[in-house]
């Protein structure tokens, strides 16, 4: 994970994955997707590369090129979206070394609570995400969006 930080990559993962879910099958391009997101076309690129890397979606080249679905979108779980973005080693929060000095032997001891503290949020976390397809996050967008009065900008790519 470079660049930006995992919240920022499963946000964009997130918003990536909707649209895509939301157009249908029609192919979507990485600068309508930055442009929809408002953020560099680049960075948009790499987590596409990450969604593509986990089987999320698929990239087409050429005249009409973009990227699609490799799945319907009540098969994608945002836990998916995770962990296509998540650190190599799986984890959202950072572990304590648990090195000391200066002879402070509470040290590691602090270090080994927190880190089974941090282990027991991200395993709520994971089955919070796996418990929400791409599909009901695109479903609650829009009743939310029709609930504000702005049913128009729905739309997940706006």
């Amino acid at each position: 994970m470079t660049g930006t930080g995992l919240n920022s990559q499963l946000a964009i993962a997130a918003h990536i994955l909707a649209v895509l879910a939301h157009c249908g099958g029609e192919t979507v391009t990485s600068d309508e997707l930055a442009e929809g997101f408002g953020t560099n076309p680049v960075v948009v690129r790499r987590v596409l590369a990450q969604l593509n890397r986990r089987g999320l979606i698929e990239s087409r080249r050429g005249v009409g090129g973009g990227s699609v679905l490799a799945r319907p979108a009540e098969e994608i779980t945002m836990r998916d979206a995770y962990t296509a973005v998540a650190a190599e080693d799986g984890t959202l929060l950072p572990r304590h070394p648990g090195a000391f000095s200066r002879g402070s032997a509470v040290v590691p001891i602090i270090a080994g609570y927190l880190n089974e503290l941090y282990a027991g949020a991200e395993e709520a976390l994971l089955e919070s995400l796996e418990a929400v397809t791409v599909a009901q996050l695109v479903q609650t967008v829009q009743d939310r969006a029709r609930a504000l009065g702005i049913a128009q900008q729905a739309d997940p790519q706006e």
